[in-house]
């Protein structure tokens, strides 16, 4: 049917071109070729919220989630003494770009949340394409379940019946086929990513590529 997995994915982005989706995100364990967020409008008003600031990395996201917790502030050692992070790189590229971006205070040598500042927990479908290589895909969307609430394999039509889907099942990932018609042939059961920080963290890799799709919007509009 298709030439090229890029070839099927533009379909399959056609598809779901009513709702929010984002091509290519990283995760830390391959890229997932799309992402759909499913709170769209929560989505839209939280990046309305940020004014264009983002975490940019798994350590800042930790960071914060600590001082949540820690109403009465916390000093620099006792950030030191829990978290895996060298003094260094907790001073100058966590803890002073969170001050930056307004999401969190340094008073008296302390550490403070900003109570202002929040971070988005994104209900999201996670999709791995590909052409007819249906046990690669499901290893690749495997990993997309630390972060994903539903995780798909894309496959082009003409090969779809090859897959083994005990094994989709097994691992509760879903399958969707691709030719003129997209069928979803497995759906997958929603389901708590498995780690907590990377789903932030791809959330914020989200509101980050949004700011910058909409920046690129504006200078098409406006020279």
């Amino acid at each position: 049917m298709y030439e090229t997995e890029n070839e099927m994915m533009i379909r399959l982005s056609d598809y779901f071109g009513k709702r929010l989706i984002f091509k290519e995100i990283g995760s830390g364990y391959g890229i997932a070729d799309l992402i759909i967020i499913k709170n769209k409008a929560a989505f839209n008003q939280f990046v309305e919220g940020r004014k264009g600031v983002f975490l940019s990395n798994s350590d800042q996201i930790k960071i914060f989630k600590f001082l949540r917790k820690k109403k009465r502030g916390v000093s620099f050692d006792e950030l030191v003494q829990n978290h895996y992070i060298s003094e260094t790189r907790l001073k100058y590229q966590v803890l002073n770009y969170l001050i930056s971006t307004g999401a969190i205070i340094k008073k008296n040598n302390l550490y403070f949340r900003n109570e202002q500042f929040s971070l988005f927990s994104p209900r999201t479908v996670a999709i791995e394409g590909k052409l007819n290589n249906w046990k690669a895909g499901l290893t690749q969307a495997i990993r997309y379940q630390r972060f994903a609430e539903q995780v798909y394999v894309a496959l082009d039509e003409d090969f779809v019946h090859r897959a083994d889907l005990e094994e989709f099942k097994k691992f509760n990932i879903g399958l969707i086929s691709v030719g003129p018609k997209v069928k979803e042939i497995l759906a997958a059961k929603i389901s708590p990513p498995l780690d907590p920080i990377m789903k932030y963290g791809i959330a914020e890799q989200l509101v980050e590529k949004n700011l910058k799709l909409n920046a690129r919007r504006l200078r098409e509009i406006h020279f």
